[in-house]
This record gives C-alpha cells, structure tokens and sequence, in this order.
C-alpha cells in the first residue's frame, strides 16, 4: 500500500470526508453526496479523485453499486494523522471576530497538517478569509484562505491578523513603544499603515500559511499546499 505522503492534498481531503462519513452513518457516500461533500460542482471531478485513489491502492469500489466505496485497511490512521479540520471564523476587512469566542463555526476546511509549522496543538488555528488586495506582495489575495494560530504574542515583522473595533485586517506588524503600526504590502497600490495606539487594537492571531483562493478551476481543486511553506 501507498504511504498517505504520496498523496496530492485534494486525494488527502477525499479521503477524510469518505471516512468522516462512513463513522457517521455506518456506510460509505454516494457520488453525489462526496461532490457535495467535497464542493464539486461536476460528478466527473468526483470519480476523477477516486479513480485516482483506486490506481493508488488505497479505496476499492464497485461501479454497479449505489454505495460502494471502501477504504482499505491500515489508511484510516494514516488519514487522520496527516489532515486536521479549521473552522473558518471570518473574513479580514468585513466581518467581526466574536463567533470564534462563541465557537459557532459555519463552516471549516480540512488541511495538512504541515500548514500549522508542525504545532502538536490546533486547538487554536483557525482560517481566515482576505479581502482585498493590500497585502498581495505578501502573497496574499482576495478570497485567499489565510491559516492564522490565535495569538496575541508576535513580534515585529509577523503578519497578523489584527482587530480594529469589530473589524479585522491582515497587515505586517509592527510596535514601536505604545503605537502599532499594521503595514500593507503593496507596492503597486496606495495603501498607508494603520498606526493605532496599542490599547485601540487587537492581535487577533499570526499568520502561519497561505491558501490560494483559486483553488476551484473546472470544478476540480488545484494542488494549493505544495508551494507555499508555514511562516514561523
């Protein structure tokens, strides 16, 4: 059988919904089921990620069934030690940030643990979304996923996510003595720091990684994870 690090994150995330919804009701998801599951808009971009896992040796299924796919033994470990799931709690520059306080998450996202810069614990990592463009020379663009370890511990030079009011913003941190400044990264654009005195803002958490919001291209995801590593 395949090591599980052979696998392409999207192969990865397949298999962690297949297993997810085999404990919860006893039998494997339809097609159309782990296309909803998955977000995919096309049935063939279903049977295009199991093909993919069948060839890798790591699911069998039987086409003239209605619920037959099947993960095989000793992959169930392997998956959930690889992916962990985050709440997606907001998007930066338009939503506030109480609902990670009342853990009331809409929505999360399943990701690599190699995304969390090898931290045990991710009790406290969530994801945001951007918004806007400010922050583009960082690598970061509108719609992107930004994967954000809750912290108000951060140092000069750390992109944050930070609260302004109720509001968050994605910007480069930096303090000197009592005055924050929230640094854009653009140099094509005309954005200005925010400067704040320290007790009118909020280190929400650092950004640790960066997650494409291209990610749906013909209804297939792209491979988002390889090419960008955790910041640390």
């Amino acid at each position: 059988m395949n090591k599980l690090v052979s696998l392409t994150p999207a192969q990865k995330e397949t298999l962690a919904v297949i297993q997810e919804h085999t404990d919860a009701n006893g039998k494997s998801p339809t097609i159309t089921e782990l296309g909803t599951a998955l977000k995919l808009k096309s049935l063939r971009s279903v049977t295009q990620r199991l093909e993919s896992l069948e060839r890798k040796g790591l699911i069998t299924r039987n086409r003239f069934q209605h619920r037959s796919i099947s993960i095989l033994d000793g992959v169930k470990s392997q998956i959930s030690s690889d992916l962990i799931q985050v709440p997606v709690i907001a998007s930066a520059g338009c939503d506030a940030m109480d609902v990670y306080a009342e853990q009331s998450f809409g929505e999360y996202i399943v990701v690599d643990r190699s995304l969390i810069g090898g931290r045990k614990d991710y009790t406290n990592i969530a994801a945001v979304r951007a918004v806007g463009d400010s922050m583009q020379d960082a690598g970061i663009h509108s719609g992107d996923y930004v994967i954000v370890e809750v912290t108000d511990q951060v140092e000069n030079g750390d992109r944050v996510v930070a609260i302004l009011g109720n509001m968050a913003v994605i910007k480069r941190f930096s303090r000197v003595d009592e005055v924050v400044y929230l640094n854009p990264e653009n140099k094509y654009g005309t954005y200005h720091p925010i400067v704040v005195r320290e007790e009118d803002s909020r280190v929400f958490g650092k950004v640790l990684s960066i997650i494409p919001g291209t990610e749906w291209v013909d209804d297939i995801k792209v491979e988002y994870y390889t090419e960008l590593e955790p910041q640390r």
